[in-house]
């Protein structure tokens, strides 16, 4: 549609407001309240503009544009309007910099001041440079306040981790609210008080650990002033570039901006791109900088000498390494990489295992165990299991069963998929574990009971029982009915709610399951497995395994390609072999539970941080993490994504790619290295079916890897399993062996091998 605004005609979308129309045509209207991810509130009325044939001043942000329109931003009339609603916005904010006659030359006269208990102007605020009000204040001319200052002299509220919230710099535009309503599915914040002492707070105002908050970080990113900030950040100096990483904390594949000041990471931002779309969670916002630069990160090569680990040389402890290995039988020799690294490390670990080393048994951990779940599956029944869900999908689906899973924790993006979806009409199952939160509270929630197999089989009955035939053309009905009548009378007692889960899945299309590898685990994982593929068949349902760790697709898809059939690919088969006396050498560069006294005679340790398995090998070499290194990373929907090193190697430590490069030279194989990265990656193209026509210099999360099993659809008879608890615990977080614990302020934080620091529980 067309519309005027200050003279010029605008084109814009149907249903844009005007604010929006404005900021399409590059037409500057001031607002605070306004954000592009959240409703149009209306708050601050700094965005008021004249509309011909209204009477009234409209708010350009929660005014619909409509064909023709004629609109005014700039008439006197509403300036001296901006002025004095302004005015009234920092009668209770301190505003002696944003009209001080010298705050052009400030910055050259004084030096910010940031570590500070409280702020009194811009020179003393963590927001100074970045804070939305500045812009505002400069735009509308204001250069005197006439109102009396009201100072709230409110507490600046520490209690909680991560971030400070000092609601004295508070301007009341609820964006912290509405995000963490309408974006994060939490709703801990509300506006409290009434009048003059309205603030922004918790029910009972308890500390947000209290209160259900998750620590996103969401709040922290909207906050247009210094209201709400980092308190790692607050006394730092502010970055000076920035440089973009793939989140390697779970395997949503978030986008992340890392701000660095001589080579060091300040902060840890969300970029506004696929997947994530300017959202993280609290590892990836909070927790980067500590993983990188946390205590106990291995700066140097070293050996053991006489019982003990001595620094030495890198090139002396490549060459003890290759003796040591050299020394055993190849068969008798085992590789444990790591998956979660860039996928150029994942496919040389795997080249120098096979072809190098001859190792007996090379071994990815954390193993992509929904992968290789859902393989083995579709192998046995000779089915084709989606290999590519989006997680758009879930957003678009009209009704969701998310089958035992910890959304909020192991798959945050795919949880804010599902809060669009439910705050769009969608009906949420939640079996097992139920999200805090209005999209948890409306779930239609499913006792799992002791064994999570029952529990699928009867929601199967209840779809049976209200729903239709089933598609036509589908076999092996009879045979999936037949195995359900055997189960005998149904175990539960929820039957209403059950047919109502029914019911809602066979009447809301497209309809969506969503599972992990915990949630068909245990002793009848397999069966609950067929019985979820069984539901998706009966009401047409998109079948989701979600990943739990970076990279699992791309290790999956390597180690199918590049490893020969029937080859054992678990960490028991290693345990076993090192507890029979089997393997002689270990080349240990993933993270393992402390191997404790099944240490091989000879062990060497390829890592970023010190650990139990580090503290007692022959030989250390100390590897760079996953932001100094770089690389190519697959995310749980197959997209590719590839960034470029954001920070130095510390000390002497190398990337992973560049260590097997030179031990391989030392082993009789000097053709190991490649040239460059992008080499790598063409290597693995033409290896690797999934790969094939991947872009040379990586990919951008466009690319998805391609290639669908073969298979027909057809519903599968279910045998029972062995009666025991149809469910695990879930496993632990990849921590490394004996993880250095920091806790702090409730949240036990797990800081081990290969830096991946993650939560392992909030009390």
């Amino acid at each position: 549609m067309k519309l005027t605004i200050d003279g010029r005609e605008v084109v814009c979308r149907s249903g844009a407001t005007l604010l929006e129309a404005a900021r399409g045509a590059g037409i500057f209207i001031p607002s605070l309240c306004d954000h592009r991810d959240l409703a149009p509130f209306a708050g601050c009325r700094i965005c008021l503009v004249e509309v011909s044939g209204r009477k009234d001043f409209a708010p350009a942000c929660a005014t619909a544009a409509e064909e023709g329109q004629v609109v005014r931003t700039r008439t006197p009339e509403i300036a001296a309007l901006r002025k004095k609603i302004l005015e009234f916005i920092l009668a209770q904010h301190p505003y002696a910099c944003l009209v001080c006659p010298e705050k052009t030359t400030c910055d050259d006269l004084k030096s910010t001041i940031r570590k500070v208990g409280e702020v009194t102007g811009c020179v003393l605020c963590p927001a100074n440079g970045g804070c939305e009000l500045q812009k505002v204040a400069i735009d509308v001319g204001l250069d005197k306040v006439d109102l009396p200052a009201a100072y709230r002299n409110l507490e600046v509220r520490r209690e909680d981790p991560f971030f400070d919230r000092d609601y004295n710099l508070c301007i009341l535009c609820g964006r912290c609210i509405r995000v963490c309503e309408e974006i994060r599915g939490a709703a801990v914040l509300s506006f409290i008080h009434r009048g003059g002492r309205t603030e922004v707070g918790t029910a009972l105002d308890r500390p947000l650990l209290a209160s259900g908050c998750r620590f996103c970080g969401a709040c922290v990113d909207v906050c247009p002033t210094g209201a709400l900030v980092e308190r790692a950040v607050r006394p730092r100096p502010r970055a000076s570039r920035s440089a973009a990483i793939v989140c390697p904390f779970c395997a949503q594949g978030c986008v992340l901006a890392l701000g660095i000041r001589e080579d060091k990471v300040v902060e840890s931002r969300p970029i506004d791109i696929q997947p994530n779309l300017g959202q993280a969670c609290v590892r990836g916002r909070f927790l980067v900088r500590g993983a990188i630069e946390g205590p106990g990160r291995i700066l140097g090569p070293y050996i053991r000498d006489n019982g003990v680990l001595k620094p030495v040389s890198f090139d002396d402890a490549l060459d003890r390494a290759a003796a040591g290995l050299r020394a055993a039988a190849e068969a008798r020799r085992a590789l444990i990489y790591p998956s979660q690294v860039p996928l150029e490390d994942a496919f040389l670990f795997l080249d120098f295992g096979r072809g190098v080393l001859k190792a007996g048994s090379v071994v990815a951990e954390p193993a992509p165990a929904i992968a290789r779940t859902l393989e083995a599956f579709a192998a046995g029944h000779g089915l084709p299991v989606p290999a590519n869900p989006k997680l758009s999908d879930i957003e678009d689906s009209k009704a969701i069963l998310a089958w035992d899973l910890d959304l909020t924790v192991d798959h945050p993006i795919a949880w804010l998929k599902v809060v669009r979806a439910v705050l769009g009409g969608a009906a949420f199952i939640a079996a097992g574990k139920v999200p805090a939160g209005p999209a948890g509270y409306a779930a239609l929630k499913l006792d799992l009971g002791k064994e999570a197999s029952d529990a699928a089989a009867d929601l199967a009955s209840a779809i049976l029982r209200t729903t239709a035939a089933p598609k036509p053309g589908l076999d092996g009905f009879e045979e999936f009915t037949a195995s359900l009548a055997a189960r005998g009378p149904s175990l539960r007692r929820s039957r209403r709610t059950f047919e109502e889960a029914a019911r809602a899945m066979t009447a809301n299309t497209p309809s969506i399951i969503l599972f992990d590898a915990d949630s068909v685990a245990g002793p009848s994982g397999a069966e609950t497995l067929a019985w979820l593929w069984n539901i998706s068949l009966l009401v047409g349902a998109r079948f989701f395994a979600l990943s739990r760790g970076a990279n699992e697709r791309g290790v999956q898809e390597l180690d199918r390609a590049l490893l020969p059939p029937g080859a054992r690919r678990d960490l028991e088969g290693i345990r076993a072999g090192l507890k029979a006396g089997a393997i002689e050498a270990l080349y240990l560069a993933g993270p393992v539970p402390d191997l404790g006294g099944l240490e091989p005679p000879f062990l060497v340790c390829q890592d970023t941080h010190w650990s139990g398995n580090a503290e007692r090998a022959d030989v250390v070499l100390p590897a760079a993490a996953f932001a100094e290194s770089g690389g190519t990373w697959v995310n749980t929907e197959g997209g590719v994504r590839t960034y470029p090193a954001a920070l130095p190697f510390p000390g002497s430590a190398r990337p992973d790619r560049a260590i097997l490069a030179a031990l391989a030279e030392r082993l009789g194989h000097p053709g190991f290295a490649r040239p460059d990265d992008a080499a790598i990656l063409r290597e693995i193209g033409g290896r690797v079916a999934a790969f094939s026509g991947c872009p040379p210099g990586g990919g951008d999360g466009k690319f998805v890897l391609h290639g669908e099993p073969a298979g027909t659809l057809r519903f599968v008879a279910v045998s029972p399993a062995a009666r025991g608890r149809g469910r695990r615990p879930a496993a632990e977080p990849v921590s490394g062996p004996r993880p250095r614990r920091e806790v702090l302020r409730g949240f036990d934080l797990v800081a081990g091998s290969r830096g991946y620091a993650k939560i392992r529980s909030v009390r």
